[in-house]
């Protein structure tokens, strides 16, 4: 199972639980945040190497972000089922649990027919849906605990969590999991 971190700005990620993380899920990883200037970050890389997650910690230290690092479970492996996957112009999505979906195009992860059949197209036909707290508040009751997302909105510029309650909290970090 994956794991997404979400890093407040001035708050650091200790080298141990990257390295750590790393161990664990070495699938490739993905962030997506706000820099100091408040202009949009995006990375995706196919390989997880610890050394340059460190110095992209060290590089983003007063960012603020949230790091995927993946673990494959569903779906192939290579750069395009990293996370963060693009939902429309300006939000994007990291997720970590497992969708109980069908998988129409093979080699796709969970998370990747979930944004493209689901959500996307939602968001389309509603401008500004992903935006909605309460649009948020029913997407989170349709999930199970298991089940985690960051949703970057770059116009709000903010990162909502879903199922935040179901993370771990720890030295001003949210963690989706502790595995």
């Amino acid at each position: 199972m994956c794991l997404i971190i979400h890093k407040p700005a001035g708050t650091a990620i200790p080298e141990e639980l990257l390295a750590a993380a790393a161990a664990h899920n070495p699938d490739g990883w993905g962030l997506m945040g706000f820099d100091v200037s408040g202009h949009l970050l995006l990375e995706k890389h196919a390989n997880v190497d610890v050394t340059d997650l460190i110095d992209t910690e060290h590089r983003l230290r007063d960012a603020e972000y949230a790091l995927h690092l993946r673990r494959q479970t569903r779906g192939g492996s290579g750069i395009d089922n990293v996370h963060p996957f693009k939902v429309t112009d300006g939000v994007y999505l990291m997720h970590n649990g497992t969708f109980r979906i069908p998988s129409r195009v093979h080699g796709r992860s969970d998370t990747w027919h979930f944004v493209t059949e689901l959500l996307r197209p939602l968001a389309q036909r509603h401008d500004g849906l992903l935006s909605d707290r309460t649009f948020l508040q029913i997407l989170e009751f349709g999930l199970r605990a298991e089940n985690k997302l960051a949703l970057l909105d770059r116009h709000q510029q903010r990162i909502a969590i879903i199922n935040r309650q179901y993370g771990v909290e720890l030295d001003g970090l949210w963690l989706s999991n502790t595995r």
